[in-house]
Formats: structure tokens, sequence, C-alpha cells
């Protein structure tokens, strides 16, 4: 049967581990690689043996201002925040770093999300360890490693690489920094949410991941505002997607994917515009949105309010006629299987294209073959298509659209 959550008398979110998995150990082993079997039973029997430490930690350590306090923290490091803040370092014309950041913070979400689904292993049970969040759906997705803390740490190493070596910031910040990035880190464990073995597992992918930007990411930028900029950032999409493995249960792990790698690509396309339009930034850099010291505190609040007005706008607007859109010109993949292919979940027998992205497709030999089982029904529906378009309109929406008004308006700097 499908995942399913309950509250214990402190309203706290019960999750059966044993129970998450939709499928069976022989599916598993007809539908995995050898090594990928190996290394998720590594993870699970790692798991399994920190559940009572864990346990003990949270019996020890629990109270209701740490509750509160690492509950917050999960909040800077979650999609939200960074949807949020994001966008004000382009609005204030960081250019390349912004870029940089962004391109870290959102791939982050697509390593850890590929390693997760390609593990397969899932979260501490609880109980023994209760499970503290604000949004239970994260319970869904499976554990190793940690997607908090691979972005978190991922984000601070390369903030601290242009902190110490660009911009020669005091150590005393970039400290202040790390305080915060621990915290989120610690509160992932204090939480209930992920395992030691996780969070390890997110701090090595984090700082190989920033590390990577650190020492290419110049080179990957000259060329997506090259001449043939987009045609590469379609083509690494594209790559990147496909490739995302298939796991044997709906992990939702891979709508994160779609999403960041979209924004990415967006990003790209939005920077690869706005460097062709000379007028939006004939008193800057073409590869940054024009801002510096001679724009007014109601200047730059403006520019800001409007930028997030017109992001959250798209996001919001643009939905419904998109994935309309979707769904008159792509065909219905999930219509290629059968009925008897999908679990007996209520849901998978909604003829509603919203219940059948819910809709788990069991690994029979014909759908291991073609790729079909799984979370192939998550990534194939509709409604996650339709997130490419409407997450890349985001930031062409604030690298064209915002310049576009903030130059009609006559909040540009003078010349």
């Amino acid at each position: 049967m499908p995942p399913h959550f309950q509250l214990d008398e402190d309203n706290d979110i019960i999750h059966d581990a044993e129970a998450f998995s939709l499928a069976t150990e022989s599916a598993y082993q007809a539908a995995y690689s050898p090594l990928r079997l190996y290394l998720r039973q590594l993870v699970v029997d790692k798991v399994k043996r920190e559940n009572p430490k864990l346990a003990a930690i949270q019996h020890r350590y629990r109270s209701p201002e740490l509750d509160r306090l690492f509950v917050f923290s999960g909040m800077l490091g979650n999609h939200s925040f960074f949807m949020i803040a994001l966008p004000f370092l382009h609005t204030f014309g960081m250019g390349a770093f912004a870029r940089g950041l962004t391109f870290v913070v959102l791939w982050s979400i697509y390593f850890s999300g590929f390693v997760k689904d390609y593990i397969s292993a899932p979260r501490p049970a609880s109980p023994p360890v209760v499970q503290i969040t604000r949004s239970p759906a994260h319970t869904l997705e499976y554990g190793f490693p940690s997607t908090h803390t691979t972005y978190a740490v991922a984000t601070i190493v390369y903030i601290s690489h242009f902190m110490l070596n660009v911009w020669h910031i005091s150590t005393v910040w970039v400290g202040l920094m790390w305080i915060c990035g621990v915290t989120i880190v610690v509160g992932r464990i204090y939480c209930g949410l992920h395992s030691f073995i996780d969070v390890v597992g997110g701090i090595v992918i984090g700082i190989i991941e920033a590390l990577c930007f650190v020492f290419f990411f110049d080179r990957l930028d000259a060329l997506m505002l090259s001449t043939a900029g987009p045609l590469y950032s379609i083509a690494i999409f594209y790559f990147a997607m496909s490739s995302i493995p298939r796991s044997l249960d709906p992990c939702p792990c891979c709508i994160d994917s779609f999403c960041a790698t979209s924004v990415t690509l967006g990003l790209s396309i939005g920077y690869w515009i706005h460097a062709r339009l000379p007028f939006l930034w004939h008193t800057g850099q073409s590869d940054a949105i024009s801002w510096d010291s001679s724009l007014t505190l109601t200047q730059n609040a403006l520019r800001c309010l409007i930028t997030i007005v017109l992001v959250v706008a798209w996001k919001v607007g643009s939905k419904p006629f998109i994935v309309s859109m979707v769904k008159y010109l792509v065909p219905d993949y999930l219509s290629q299987v059968s009925s008897e292919e999908c679990s007996d979940d209520s849901s998978a027998k909604d003829s509603d294209s919203d219940c059948k992205q819910d809709c788990y497709v069991a690994p029979t030999a014909s759908n291991i073959k073609n790729r079909r089982y799984g979370s192939y029904a998550l990534m194939v529906s509709h409604e996650n298509l339709a997130r490419i378009p409407i997450y890349s309109g985001i930031p062409i929406t604030m690298c064209v659209v915002s310049p576009l008004l903030f130059y009609m308006f006559g909040l540009m700097p003078s010349s």
C-alpha cells in the first residue's frame, strides 16, 4: 500500500519506513544492477543501525525551543527560501556570481535527487525516531543523501570562496555563515529526517559540486553566453533529464530535479537574450542586469518589487495555460501502460490526469526493459512536463521582462 502518515500525541509525523516502498525485494533484484543493489543495501543497513542512536539523541536533547530552531533552520535551506532570495542577487547586478550561485543551488537539487533515486534508501523509521517537519511531503522522498545538506554545504563553500579570495571579507562573517550552515545540517538529524550517513553523503556531494563550479563555472558561463549558448543549454538539460535513474517507488525527487534544472535552462537563455539587447545594459555589462550606487533606495525597492511580482505572476498565471497546452500537444505516455501494470491504489484507477500522476507503474519484465516503472509515471505526466516551460520562464521573466520594465520606468542607472 502507498506511504501513509499519522500524528503522535505531540503532533509529530509517524512514518513507517517499511511501508514506504511499494516494491518487493524481488522487484529490486529484477530492476536494479548488482552495483545499485549493493550500494542500496549498504545504505539501508547503515540507516537501520543508526535508528536507535537517532532516537536516543532526540530523547536526550529534544525541547520545544530546539524544535523551533531546527524547523526554522530547515526553512532557510528549502526550495522556497532560495526561490525568493536568489532573484535579488540578479536584480542588484551581481551577474556572473549570481548565475554561479544559482547553478550551485539548483544543480545541488539535481545531483542529490539523482543519487537518491539511484540508491533508493528510505529515511529513518518513525517510530522510534520522531520526524519533525512542517512539510510531510519531504518524508515521501528517499533519504540518502540529504538534499538540505547538499545545497547548504555547496552554497556556503561557493560563497566562502568569493568572500575570502575575491571580496576579501572578514573571516568573522565567513564563520557566521558556516554556523548557519552547521545549524541546518545538525537540524536534519535532530528532526529525525536523515541519518548520519545521509548527512555525510550530502556534505561530500556538496563540497565536490561547489569546487567544480569554483574552478570551471567561468568556462561554462562563457559557453552559455556564446552564439550557440541556447543549444548547449538545451543539450545539457536534455542529457540531465534523460539520465535520471528510474526508482521503483514513486519518489518525487525527479519532480524537484525537473524544476531545478528547468530554472537553470531558463537562466542561461534569459541572460543570452539580455546580452543581445544593448539598450538594457548600455551603462553596464552585457552579462549583468544594470545597477550601480546612483540608484536610490526607493528605486531599488521598486526594482525588487517589480521582479518579485512578475516572477510570482508568471509562476501562478502561466500554469493553467501551459498545462492545457502540454496536454494538447504531448501524447499521454501513461496510456501506453496497461491498467493491470498499475497498482491497486484507488488514485491509479481515476481517469483524471492529476490522479494518474500518482499512479504506481509496476516493475513488470516489459516495463523494466522499457524503463517504464516506479517513478516513470511522475516523470512523464503532463503536469511534470509542463514544469519545464513554467520554471524556465521564471528566470527569463527576471532577466528580460524585468529589465525592460526598469528601462521603461526610468529605474536604470544614470548614463
